[in-house]
């Protein structure tokens, strides 16, 4: 009974909805038995002004696509030296076509390289004075590192030079000088207050030096076999040169005051000094570095004043094995 009532509703709202429905995918419109078809729908106007025509949008312009790619520029770095009328070592640049080209020498400048050492030998130690005259030949230690600023046909080189250095001198064992030694401080029974004591003049033994230092110099070197730039050295090479430089570090003597073996003292100071040197290397190119070996001799003078009143200053005379690597 109660679907009987809802038929003729259904069927009505069916009938409704199927006229917006047909449009929707293009079929006539619904029209119910009995009735005309309603009339089309009247043409929508143009939105464009009037004098207007209406027309497509310009096309996408083309993006320019570049001359020429990486594979030209490898092309171009293989080229003879002098090509394209740049200098030696320059070629011209795949993408800056509207200028002279890039990546070449600039001005008067070189290539820069950078060499890793490390050098070892003895260390003889001389000069006039009670000092000098207490300590053994020793032995130094050094590395560090250098930067080389070539000129512009690759033969020559300035060289900034930083490093560090421990140099060992043993000291003699039946030579006694009287020296300032340190005395412990003293405490106050009573207050408790630390009481400094002043250095004590005493008979002592000078047992060893240590001297470890901040080095720094520059210098000039020379390629005697041809260029030395990593990557334009083909063959083995000779490099000679001379360096000029200066140290700053810390000093301190080993004491054994009155003789006795079985005491000890020690004195500390910061030590500055300076050095010349003169070296030969031979090079030989190893892939993409180059190893380099050699000898070098070096002269400095260090100002100590580590064992007063006895006069500190040291002549050396450094005799120093050196390898190492440049890239």
């Amino acid at each position: 009974m109660t679907i009987t009532r809802m038929l003729p509703g259904v069927v009505l709202a069916a009938a409704v909805t199927a006229a917006p429905a047909a449009g929707q995918y293009g079929f006539p419109a619904y029209t119910p038995p009995g009735r005309s078809a309603p009339p089309p729908p009247p043409n929508v106007p143009s939105v464009l002004p009037t004098g207007m025509q209406d027309t497509a949008p310009p096309p996408r312009p083309v993006e320019p696509q570049p001359k020429a790619g990486p594979a030209d520029a490898l092309g171009a770095m293989t080229a003879p030296v002098g090509a394209n009328g740049l200098p030696p070592g320059a070629y011209p640049s795949p993408w800056y076509t509207d200028g002279p080209g890039c990546c070449g020498p600039v001005g008067r400048n070189g290539q820069v390289a950078y060499e890793l050492y490390a050098e070892t030998g003895p260390n003889l130690v001389f000069g006039a004075g009670e000092f000098t005259d207490r300590l053994h030949a020793g032995w130094m230690v050094a590395g560090g590192g250098r930067s080389l600023f070539f000129n512009t046909t690759g033969d020559a080189a300035w060289v900034l030079d930083l490093g560090l250095s421990y140099t060992y001198n043993r000291g003699s064992a039946d030579s006694f000088s009287d020296v300032f030694i340190r005395q412990p401080p003293q405490s106050n029974q009573t207050t408790g207050q630390i009481i400094p004591q002043p250095d004590l003049l005493t008979t002592s033994r000078i047992r060893g030096l240590h001297r470890t230092s901040f080095n720094f110099g520059v210098g000039r070197d020379w390629f005697l076999w041809g260029e030395g730039n990593p990557g334009a050295e083909h063959g083995w090479n000779v490099r000679t040169g001379m360096e000029v430089g200066g140290r700053w570090g810390t000093a301190h003597v080993d004491l054994v005051p009155n003789g006795a073996n079985g005491s000890y003292s020690r004195r500390q100071g910061v030590y500055n000094g300076v050095y010349l040197s003169a070296h030969t290397n031979l090079e030989v190119p190893v892939g993409g570095w180059i190893w380099a070996s050699g000898i070098r001799g070096q002269w400095g003078y260090d100002w100590t004043n580590v064992i007063p009143p006895v006069k500190g200053d040291i002549q050396n005379v450094n005799i120093l094995l050196t390898t190492g690597f440049r890239f």
